[in-house]
């Protein structure tokens, strides 16, 4: 399976599409739930632009599955935080902010069938720094050092907002 994997990254980039269309079947189901619990404005939308990226250099990608997980995770948090300040750029914070939430909320709404998407919608309830520390360290399980080259901190920083992170899940899920 390990071989198969690194197989699909290498085709991928040497321009095979169903190799890249493989990595997007597998990936981006995470990338929504981390878009979603950022509270990205449109994380449709974002996911599509980070994949775009992907699409445009992969083929300058250097290193394995566990790297290019980092690099999607990268791509998606600067494309997050790009799409946030082009909202509150482009309208009143307020509006922008209620319609960040409005869209995680219909989408918590459309998707509360499973318990995934209930749990990421309780993440979604975090600070953001909490929350994307938790999405990216426990919920797509990336290693503390990827996570604070993705989020801009230091890996004791991530460890203290996972811990607090999870602490409050904890508060909220037993009362």
């Amino acid at each position: 399976m390990v071989n198969r994997r690194s197989e699909l990254l290498d085709a991928a980039r040497a321009g095979d599409r169903e190799a890249l269309a493989e990595l997007w079947r597998t990936h981006n189901p995470a990338l929504l739930r981390y878009l979603r619990a950022r509270r990205t404005p449109s994380p449709d939308d974002v996911a599509s632009q980070v994949w775009i990226d992907v699409a445009r250099s992969v083929d300058r990608f250097e290193g394995d599955l566990g790297d290019f997980s980092r690099w999607l995770f990268t791509i998606a948090h600067r494309r997050s935080v790009d799409e946030i300040r082009r909202v509150v750029r482009t309208s009143n914070p307020t509006t922008a902010i209620r319609s960040a939430d409005r869209v995680a909320g219909a989408d918590v709404e459309h998707e509360r069938h499973t318990a995934l998407d209930r749990a990421i919608a309780l993440v979604s309830t975090l600070p953001d720094d909490q929350a994307e520390a938790v999405m990216l360290r426990v919920v797509n399980d990336l290693p503390t050092a990827d996570v604070a080259a993705i989020m801009g901190v230091t890996e004791g920083n991530v460890r203290v907002l996972v811990h607090r992170g999870v602490t409050r899940l904890r508060r909220r899920i037993s009362v």
